[in-house]
């Protein structure tokens, strides 16, 4: 693929596709993915002369789709860490090899059991000691080898390799876009991660150069409205959501922040009403019903001197929404030490 120009050429993009934080190893213990980001992958890409990409999903939750498409298909480069059989990862990898012939590098942990449909890909291992990289020196080369290989343009995807298909036209001008886009995003979310550090005002100065919110990266406005929540600027994360485009404002998390905002600002029976429709619409979840269980406790302690049967009321509901939370989803522990502590 020709994605450099010369020496003066910007270097090719590489999005990685991996779990994010701290996970459960089927083997046994966990694993600290961002570590194994932090001291293996990021570095292995830049040896082999590229510029790294990786999602932002703990911040996004998982909710914004474009720019995790725009990055799978345009991304010139990407690796892939199969490690625990992550659905994400997986569902990411089989977009990336239906759209791109090659230029795909998987890795995994040794002693991870790699599923049968990837098991016959040429994957690179990597070592790990108490979940984290254990010989960085020694696997991050071989990564980096084989980012240098995918240059070449063998074909590593399943798919083109059995069944005898066009690649997709993907033009300069589209990937030139694209990189202005991914630019421009970094760039706002570092001035807002300093504005954080100075409070709301400072905040304000970057979001009033953003223009008109609705046109804006999904994944810069939820971090603007995320920096707001930062500095307990309730009213203006109200503000942000409001100025939304549709699609990224009716989206569960950006719901789920409303209603946690709303409460913030003492409109609980607001709060309620677009929590309760979250979970009417999409079903229950330990997030949701953790928020929910947050409004009712602050309604019975708000009550449970000015009216104590009231607050006995607001009591059980906070017990039976936090439990609900709970039993949605046991990894999350949040609800159910609430519903027990109240």
């Amino acid at each position: 693929p020709q994605d450099e120009a010369g020496p003066e050429a910007a270097k090719p993009l590489c999005f990685v596709l991996m779990p994010f934080g701290t996970k459960p190893n089927p083997a046994g213990g966990s694993i600290d993915f961002d570590a194994v980001y932090q001291q293996l992958i990021k570095p292995a890409i830049e040896d082999a002369g590229m510029e790294p990409i990786r999602a932002d999903e703990e911040k996004l939750g998982g909710i914004i789709h474009k720019p995790m498409f725009e990055r799978l298909i345009l991304c010139p480069y990407a690796v892939a860490d199969l490690t625990t059989a992550n659905a994400n990862v997986f569902y990411e990898l089989g977009v990336r090899h239906g759209i791109r012939p090659a230029t795909t590098v998987s890795i995994f942990a040794e002693g991870t059991r790699l599923p049968f449909d990837v098991n016959y890909l040429r994957s690179v291992p990597y070592t790990l000691a108490e979940g984290s990289p254990s010989n960085a020196a020694g696997d991050l080369p071989v990564i980096a080898d084989a980012l240098r290989a995918a240059r070449e343009g063998a074909t590593d995807s399943p798919g083109f390799q059995l069944v005898d298909l066009p690649p997709a036209d993907v033009s300069h001008m589209k990937t030139d876009t694209f990189r202005d886009a991914v630019s421009y995003s970094e760039d706002v979310k570092g001035a807002l991660a300093d504005a954080r550090r100075q409070g709301s005002e400072a905040i304000d100065a970057v979001c009033d150069k953003m223009g008109a919110l609705a046109d804006v990266e999904a994944g810069v406005v939820v971090d603007l409205m995320l920096s707001y929540r930062a500095v307990k600027s309730f009213d203006r994360m109200v503000d942000v959501i409001g100025q939304m485009s549709d699609p990224i404002r009716r989206s569960v998390m950006v719901q789920e922040q409303l209603g946690f905002a709303l409460n913030r600002l003492g409109d609980s029976e607001k709060a309620e009403e677009v929590l309760s429709k979250v979970i009417a619409d999409h079903g229950p979840s330990s997030e949701t019903y953790g928020l929910l269980g947050r409004v009712y406790k602050d309604r019975w302690d708000s009550a449970r001197q000015a009216n104590p049967i009231l607050a006995v009321g607001e009591l059980k509901k906070a017990i039976a929404a936090y439990r609900k939370g709970f039993e949605a989803d046991w990894r999350d522990a949040y609800p159910g030490i609430n519903a027990v502590t109240l």
